[in-house]
């Protein structure tokens, strides 16, 4: 853990010497130069390795411990008999060493955050790269069926009004509709030689759940960005295909009180997008983006901002969302499989492992959650 703080606080320097300069230059009422833009641009590109090597380091702390509550278990073995629990990083070894399948079947929504067997080491990882199946940012349902879900929603309020006391109350219905989520079905392939398999050189299962949860959920980020997107609102189209301080301001205006103000509030970008906003200040000559730590999210404006695969700053591109993003919702389909077979590859002396996982994701409310477009150039 002290590893991991050490890393963010490194991060949290790189990027609060990259804004440093831009305020520098803010200050002085000047562009930077090329020599400051070399600079910013070392310095973010920095923090991003930064950034890849804490979530490594995290995974890695997740191994240790896993491996020490393995250790303790063997040590109170004398403990009075408890209903047996399945040790899937286990079978998943067993079964790429012997023969036959393993499926992830016990996962649900309540244990999406603790981090118990393969099952939940697979949504971490993939919580961390993909924010549409991270319940603590948006809406994580799992449904034991992948049909198709419909979601009640109000697209026009009705019209309340003061009633004198015996008088009748008028009707007034408004307009609703329904959001639809389709599960799709994602999926890979990985393999692996025998040879290391048998021979351990490192947790092979925990490894293969993890390279696996990331693919599915870069898979999966990649539709739902888009169509998160195309659903929501245009709360500010720019005057030019990057946003200004003015730009950013007007979006987050745009959204009415209650949704600007809920737990779920934040940005979405992508990164490269992102990068150009750091370099943005307010009025006052300081930056508005403030870099998080391992208890925060970074934030802009206040406000905190999340990594989404959405367009780059373009010509009428969507490439910044704002609101509740409480109001995304993902579906979830039964649980991720992950399978484990010597037979498939058998010839070529591999072990295959599949890796499935069904999801949809919708924006249950239009206005919720609006979007920055760039200018029509």
């Amino acid at each position: 853990m002290d590893k991991i703080n050490k890393l963010a606080e490194k991060r949290a320097a790189l990027l609060t010497d990259a804004s440093s300069i831009v305020a520098e230059h803010a200050e002085k009422g000047e562009a930077l130069t090329a020599e400051a833009q070399a600079r910013f641009d070392a310095l973010t590109s920095e923090a991003s390795v930064v950034a890849s090597a804490i979530q490594s380091e995290k995974l890695a702390a997740e191994a240790r411990a896993a491996a020490d509550a393995a250790r303790t278990e063997k040590a109170v073995a004398f403990a009075p008999a408890a209903e047996s629990k399945r040790d899937l990083s286990a079978e998943l070894r067993r079964i790429a060493r012997e023969g036959g399948e393993v499926e992830l079947r016990d996962i649900t929504k309540s244990t999406f955050t603790q981090q118990v067997e393969q099952g939940d080491r697979f949504w971490i990882t993939a919580g961390q790269v993909n924010v549409f199946v991270d319940p603590a940012v948006t809406e994580v349902l799992q449904v034991a069926r992948g049909n198709v879900i419909a979601l009640p929603r109000t697209t026009a309020l009705g019209t309340a009004a003061a009633v004198n006391e015996g008088s009748a109350i008028g009707e007034s219905d408004g307009t609703n509709s329904s959001l639809s989520l389709t599960p799709v079905k994602y999926a890979t392939l990985l393999q692996v030689g025998v040879e290391t398999v048998q021979d351990e050189m490192f947790d092979v299962a925990s490894w293969a759940t993890s390279k696996i949860a990331a693919e599915l959920a870069v898979a999966h980020a990649a539709v739902a960005a888009p169509a998160v997107a195309a659903a929501a609102t245009v709360g500010k189209q720019g005057a030019a295909v990057a946003p200004t301080y003015a730009d950013l301001v007007a979006l987050i205006y745009s959204v009415k009180q209650q949704e600007r103000r809920a737990p779920k509030r934040g940005f979405l970008m992508n990164d490269t997008t992102l990068g150009a906003v750091m370099g943005l200040v307010d009025g006052a000559s300081r930056p508005i983006f403030v870099p998080g730590d391992q208890s925060r999210p970074d934030t802009i404006l206040g406000f905190p901002v999340y990594s989404a695969p959405l367009a780059d700053n373009g010509d009428e591109a969507l490439s910044i969302l704002f609101g509740n993003l409480g109001a995304v919702y993902t579906a979830i389909a039964g649980a991720p499989a992950i399978e484990a077979d010597r037979s498939y590859a058998f010839a070529s002396g591999l072990v295959s492992y599949r890796g499935i996982l069904r999801g949809a994701t919708g924006l249950i409310d239009p206005n919720a959650v609006k979007s920055f477009k760039g200018a029509n150039v």
